[in-house]
């Protein structure tokens, strides 16, 4: 929890968390700072080491149920883009073998990653106990290389060209 890399990753996280949570911004304004604050989130992610694991077993408490839904307000923010909050990817640009375009949806992206981050910053500060930390921390780590680190990514790019063109 003392490593710098760690601190970094959880003040990011919490402020793109914080962000998503308040209301009444001006749409341009929330655009261009998820943009920001996705950038900041991603280079926290890139930079975050992944822990030694001390414990052997999971957390008995099964967090699932503590999932978090995005504010209806921040969702209709995000959907005031129209067609814009939908964008072309491909799952794997490196592979070029069949590898069709899908289409993205920014809302998805908002939603995963709020939901990814939200349920580990609450393992760490309501839960609080050395195995739910531990996993907290584990599962950001993983999350960042398989999940919300790729909508982070996905987001960005579309929201540059959103904001640019």
């Amino acid at each position: 929890m003392n490593k710098q890399t760690t601190i970094d990753l959880l003040i990011a996280a919490r402020e793109f968390v914080g962000f998503l949570e308040r209301d009444g911004q001006p749409d341009e304004q929330f655009y261009r700072n998820t943009q920001k604050a996705l950038a900041k989130l991603y280079l926290a992610g890139l930079s975050f080491e992944q822990i030694e694991l001390e414990y052997s077993v999971s957390p008995k408490d099964d967090y699932s149920s503590k999932k978090t839904e995005l504010s209806k307000n921040n969702l209709d923010q995000i959907s005031n883009l129209g067609k814009r909050c939908f964008y072309w990817e491909v799952f794997d640009p490196a592979y070029d073998k069949e590898n069709e375009p899908t289409q993205g949806w920014l809302v998805d992206d908002f939603c995963d990653i709020y939901n990814d981050l939200k349920l580990e910053l609450y393992k760490i500060e309501k839960v609080k106990t050395n195995e739910s930390i531990e996993d907290a921390l584990w599962q950001l780590h993983f999350g960042f290389n398989v999940h919300w680190g790729i909508h982070c990514i996905n987001a960005s790019r579309a929201l540059f060209f959103v904001l640019n063109n």
